[in-house]
């Protein structure tokens, strides 16, 4: 059959740019979803990790509410031969609270224990830390070993802690509650700062908060 005269179809050459268009157009579709996917996920491990460090600024938070002093013999019994003691360092806290939980029924277990806060280097993680937490329910003279320790964060940079003086009112880098400056005596608070890197990020991140300490003085009636 005769084509009708003016009746026109698509060269071969038309169609493969009509496709190229079309392919183009796609594979920009394509990238953009893909950059949007993850932007989303890169922003959710910054969350995450956000989430995580101020987690455990609440947890120190918690322990450091319920820090406690005990000199009542009537309290500890007279065969107790351990200390209760706060010692604070720059980089390392170690106190005894009464924040423990017992997570097994009828536990032969007190709400005291001994707590420390520390940082221990990440494997093959040069420049890089975890934030230790450890417990320990008995009390005994040496608040820096015993019980259990776990990690509560990763990727820390640096840990450090300041004491507020109640009587100066200023803050101090150490504590030491059998020294003579603090004799049996809690710091009215801690600042704690937290140095710790983000996901897909160079530089670090500083997190920091003030933790108040209801009992400063010994319980000794």
């Amino acid at each position: 059959m005769n084509r009708k005269l003016g009746q026109k179809g698509f060269t071969l050459l038309e169609v493969m740019i009509a496709m190229s268009i079309l392919a183009a157009m796609a594979l920009g579709m394509f990238v953009a979803a893909q950059q949007t996917l993850n932007s989303k996920a890169s922003t959710e491990d910054r969350d995450d990790a956000n989430h995580s460090v101020v987690q455990a600024l609440n947890r120190i938070s918690e322990d450091l509410d319920m820090a406690i002093m005990v000199k009542s013999k009537d309290l500890l019994g007279l065969t107790f031969d351990g200390e209760y003691a706060f010692e604070g360092g720059e980089s390392r806290l170690d106190f005894v609270s009464f924040s423990h939980q017992r997570f097994i029924a009828d536990a032969k277990e007190s709400d005291l224990a001994e707590v420390s806060y520390y940082l221990v280097p990440m494997p093959d993680e040069g420049g890089r830390n975890m934030l230790m937490r450890r417990e320990s329910t008995k009390i005994d003279k040496n608040l820096q070993e015993g019980g259990t320790a776990f990690s509560m964060l990763e990727n820390v940079e640096s840990l450090s802690f300041e004491y507020l003086d109640p009587k100066s009112g200023e803050f101090k880098k150490t504590w030491d509650s059998k020294s003579i400056d603090f004799n049996n005596q809690l710091p009215q608070a801690v600042k704690i700062t937290i140095e710790a890197f983000l996901p897909e990020e160079e530089q670090k991140t500083v997190f920091a908060t003030i933790a108040p300490i209801r009992m400063t003085k010994p319980i000794s009636f």
